[in-house]
């Protein structure tokens, strides 16, 4: 680039030789050379600039495709407590249109501002060179220039951070109402829905004028002072006050054409300064989600195998909330022994999914201890997780691709063997072969897209079967047949009883269904975040306490799981 800007400078010195030795003199001789020589220079300053400009764009592309695979990486070491408090919608928009501001920067702005800075450089240089003189008299609009430049630059900022704003906050209402169509629909909220679109929108569109506004701004500034900087040289000029610096005619011309190269590398600047503005306001977001401390790791605490007598489930003395001053478990303990099934019933809010949260290793505890197979989950290595921890959610994820790719979640070290047996287990295997394709057919992801619509029952039977792949020591369900119709629920139930638990594997279940708890070996009852009662079922639900009486609630058809 710096070739190119200093092969600028060459023309207007042709110019200056042309006018001052040719057409002042009446000298033709030697001008179709000069002309040439015209032509070649420009021709040079193209070729490099094509050159600059592709070796520039594919390089920040390149350091474009590190942020986007750096900034997904980091959103996947996050404390899950982010994904809590930031919208969906923030986020996605932090991972496309904060990038894609980067990227219009990095494709074509960084080589233009480069370049044009190089430019106004060399220019400035060979001004000096051409009439110092001159150079001060063209001089004398830089004050201001700088002044509305910097002003520009301050509002330009301001308006654009609010943009992103503005933006982040469109998409998170976009995938809350995308994502809630459904309750949209069924309670005729469309209206609404819809307005509520529109006054976000109308924040983003104001954003957005407000940039536009100090952007448009730019351009004529600066060509009202490249103006008055032209008019000051050509009426100094006719007033003869240059002669005493012996400035010829043809030094003004070039001098002229230089000056008006000076101010176009400004004025470009100008118009690629919204962008650069726009995309700061992105790299803002991006580097404020980068340095955000990732999950911190657990202490990998020297301890016996689960085999030398520790349980694979043990909860020690726990306290824990997701907001600070807000308890969700006051000092829980709770173990599961190998081959053991325990059963953790309660009404809505408590406690039961949040104590599955801390196992999985979700969330680190206020106090206490929590122990997978004699670790702390948040410990265990991504290599060693799957084959002690098997998890099924409250809320089913199933992700664009084969049924196959969504049981080993795209492992190709699993067996075949081990996926079939796993969906046998669950009760999938039957529905599953009847699909188009089997274990290959495609299914529609939690995203979209097309393939295969399940039903949420097929889709927590596919969870479970999921989980069930790896054999793992421990299996955690969270209401995992709760849109399982009565019979699959109990198949899974035996299934359980039958291949699972006599493996050794320790199974805690929040339990959707009473009839899931009864079969357990244990039942542990709790209430606001407390252990009220635990035991086997068979004795709980001879005493007259809170299991019995939810026992007696689900007999007579009421919802156990909330009210007072």
């Amino acid at each position: 680039m710096l070739a190119a800007a200093s092969f600028e400078l060459v023309p207007p010195f042709i110019i200056r030789t042309i006018v001052d030795d040719h057409l002042t003199t009446g000298r033709p001789a030697g001008l179709l050379f000069l002309a040439v020589l015209y032509l070649g220079a420009n021709a040079a300053i193209q070729a490099m600039t094509f050159l600059y400009s592709y070796l520039a764009a594919t390089v920040a592309q390149g350091v474009l495709n590190g942020v986007r695979v750096r900034l997904f990486a980091h959103l996947q070491r996050l404390p899950i407590g982010y994904f809590d408090r930031t919208p969906v919608g923030d986020v996605i928009s932090r991972c496309t249109s904060d990038v894609e501001t980067l990227d219009t920067v990095f494709s074509t702005g960084v080589a233009v501002l480069v370049a044009n800075l190089v430019r106004l450089v060399t220019v400035s240089i060979g001004m000096v060179i051409l009439s110092p003189a001159l150079t001060l008299v063209a001089a004398l609009v830089a004050p201001p220039l700088v002044i509305i430049i910097r002003y520009l630059q301050v509002r330009l900022r301001q308006a654009e951070r609010a943009t992103r704003i503005a933006v982040g906050a469109l998409a998170a209402r976009l995938q809350e109402s995308l994502r809630g169509a459904e309750v949209i629909r069924a309670f005729s909220r469309e209206r609404e829905a819809a307005g509520g679109f529109r006054r976000v929108l109308a924040d983003v569109l104001a954003a957005s004028n407000r940039a536009t506004a100090f952007s448009a701004l730019y351009t004529p500034m600066t060509a009202i002072l490249s103006a008055l900087a032209v008019a000051a040289l050509l009426w100094a000029g006719t007033r003869q006050a240059f002669d005493a610096f012996d400035i010829s005619l043809g030094t003004l011309a070039a001098f002229l054409i230089l000056l008006q190269r000076f101010f176009q590398p400004i004025t470009a600047l100008g118009e690629e300064w919204q962008t650069v503005q726009s995309a700061l306001a992105g790299a803002e977001r991006i580097f404020a989600t980068l340095a955000l401390p990732p999950e911190p790791a657990a202490p990998v605490a020297v301890l016996p195998e689960s085999g030398n007598g520790l349980p694979p489930i043990h909860l020690d003395n726990i306290a824990f909330g997701y907001a600070e001053g807000q308890r969700v478990l006051h000092r829980v303990s709770l173990v599961v022994n190998p081959g053991e099934h325990v059963a953790l019933v309660g009404r809505t809010g408590a406690g039961k999914t949040s104590a599955l949260h801390l196992l999985a290793g979700l969330y680190a505890p206020w106090a206490g201890t929590v122990r997978i197979a004699s670790r702390d989950p948040r410990s265990l290595k991504e290599s060693e997780r799957r084959r002690v921890l098997g998890v099924v959610p409250q809320v089913v994820q199933l992700f664009s691709g084969t049924v196959f790719e969504n049981l080993t979640l795209r492992d190709d070290a699993v067996p075949e063997e081990a996926v079939l047996e796993a969906a046998r287990i669950a009760g999938a295997d039957a529905f599953v072969r009847a699909l188009p394709q089997g274990y290959r057919t495609q299914l529609v992801g939690s995203g979209g897209g097309s393939g295969a619509q399940l039903s949420a029952g097929q889709q927590q039977l596919l969870a479970l079967a999921r989980a069930l792949v790896p054999r793992p020591a421990v299996l955690l369900l969270d209401e995992a047949t709760a849109a399982i119709d009565s019979v699959s629920d109990a198949a899974f139930r035996a299934a359980l009883r039958e291949s699972v638990l006599p493996t050794g594997c320790a199974v805690l279940t929040v339990a959707h269904r009473l009839s899931t708890a009864v079969e357990a070996d244990r039942v542990i009852v709790l209430d606001k975040g407390h252990i009220v009662e635990e035991g086997a079922p068979g004795e709980l639900a001879r005493r007259d306490g809170r299991f019995a009486a939810l026992l007696e609630l689900e007999a007579a058809g009421w919802d156990w799981r909330s009210g007072p």
